[in-house]
C-alpha cells in the first residue's frame, strides 16, 4: 500500500494518497516489525508538503500518535 500511496502522490492525487496511507497505517499498527512504518516515512514526508488539506492533516496526525 505504501507503493500505491507513493504512486498517487507522483500522479498528483494527494487526497487519494492520504487515504491509502491512512489505510496502511491502520494495517501496520498491530505489526511488531518496524519495516512497514519505515516504508511509510518517505510517503508521510511528501504528504507533509500538502498538510493544508484536511485529509492529509488527519493522516499526519494519526501517524504522529
Amino acid at each position: 500500500m505504501s507503493w500505491l500511496a507513493d504512486s498517487y502522490l507522483t500522479a498528483g492525487e494527494v487526497e487519494q494518497a492520504a487515504t491509502v496511507t491512512g489505510r496502511a497505517l491502520d494495517l501496520s499498527s498491530g505489526v511488531a516489525s518496524v519495516r512497514p512504518r519505515e516504508r511509510l516515512a518517505p510517503v508521510l514526508r511528501r504528504l507533509g508538503e500538502h498538510q493544508a488539506l484536511p485529509a492529509v492533516a488527519d493522516v499526519l496526525d494519526r501517524a504522529r500518535a
